[in-house]
């Protein structure tokens, strides 16, 4: 009867160690999978719990810190207040910015007593803020460029044709007639210039295959080297693999993109060099880079690459690295550029495998 008895006790006993155990794995499996640092500190300092992303946001390994003293560890400002003073008076704090951190603190009275941390890295949310404010200016700036171009087409078109005319008159004074020949070549240069811009405002409109990229750059390679404007002094190079590499993109404006890197490289070579297209494949991505051995850049040149019309060449637009990008981010994916001046450049395409 007693026996009988004491079994509740002992069913009830399992049923909270069970319950126990349910809410602890809950909570390892919430601290593996949360995006935010999370720290849980005692009132003696030491540090009970800490989330698997407090590692990535500040580069030290969650587990090393379970059972150490904050001290031990961090600073007593770490987070931008004194850890002492917070678990002293109970102090909370709602919004802390810290380089690239927002950190938020709640000092909890109940059972036991500490002081809450959640550390979140801000970086990437304020890299897609910059993009979106730079796409924003970017349509402005297009709506812009195509007002100016229209503008500018009509009364050149106008300046253009009585140019001609008076080119044709002035046959019998070959000194005057020059003269009208440069307005007319002038003219046909900035005509150019408006088309351009006009191409640059239109959105990109791609044209989606399935296609195999290896065989791609291998068959641009082959067009590069029987084009005459391709420099003699210039050695292609091609580190492509041989096995196909599938992937969704438009093959006439990726060859615009690539020819547009390519021919900056070989200008940026005059005295000759190594031009080097290669391809590598990442587990979701393919990597396509254009490298020379040329002048390189400085870091106030490659920050304006990618501005509308800026251009180095006493020859040039300035919209061919800007279609290039355009193009690329079209596909869903980035441009990179590394360089040095006097040690050549390399731009790195990358194009998802998967669209997204």
């Amino acid at each position: 009867m007693a026996e009988s008895m004491s079994d509740p006790q002992i069913s009830t006993i399992k049923l909270q160690e069970d319950t126990s155990s349910v809410k602890s794995c809950i909570l390892q499996i919430i601290l593996e999978k949360i995006t935010e640092g999370i720290l849980w500190i005692d009132m003696d300092g030491k540090i009970n719990l800490a989330s698997a992303s407090l590692e990535r946001i500040l580069d030290s390994p969650s587990a090393q810190l379970i059972g150490k003293l904050f001290w031990e560890v961090f600073s007593d400002d770490f987070f931008g207040f004194s850890m002492k003073e917070s678990l002293r008076y109970g102090i909370s704090h709602e919004l802390i910015y810290k380089k690239n951190l927002e950190i938020s603190t709640l000092f909890v009275y109940q059972t036991e007593r500490g002081l809450f941390i959640k550390v979140s890295d801000i970086s990437e949310r304020e890299k897609v803020r910059w993009k979106e404010a730079q796409e924003e200016q970017m349509k402005i700036l297009g709506s812009l460029t195509t007002r100016l171009a229209h503008e500018i087409r009509n009364p050149l078109g106008s300046i253009r044709g009585f140019a001609m005319l008076l080119q044709r008159d002035l046959a019998r004074d070959p000194a005057l007639q020059e003269l009208a020949t440069f307005i007319v070549e002038g003219t046909k240069s900035l005509e150019g210039l408006v088309h351009s811009m006009l191409e640059y405002a239109k959105p990109t409109k791609l044209d989606i295959k399935t296609q195999d990229l290896t065989a791609f750059l291998r068959k641009l390679a082959r067009f590069i080297k029987v084009d005459p404007a391709f420099p003699k002094k210039v050695q292609l190079l091609l580190h492509i693999p041989d096995k196909p590499i599938l992937i969704a993109f438009d093959a006439e404006a990726l060859q615009r993109a690539i020819l547009n890197l390519i021919t900056n490289a070989f200008q940026a070579m005059e005295k000759g060099g190594e031009l080097i297209l290669s391809l590598l494949e990442l587990p979701h991505a393919c990597q396509i880079t254009v490298t020379d051995t040329g002048a390189g850049m400085d870091e106030q040149e490659k920050a304006s690459l990618f501005v509308p019309f800026f251009t180095t060449k006493r020859k040039g637009n300035g919209l061919g690295l800007v279609e290039t990008k355009k193009i690329i981010q079209s596909h869903g994916g980035s441009i990179e550029v590394h360089s040095q001046p006097k040690k050549g450049a390399s731009f790195i395409l990358t194009i998802p495998l998967r669209r997204p």
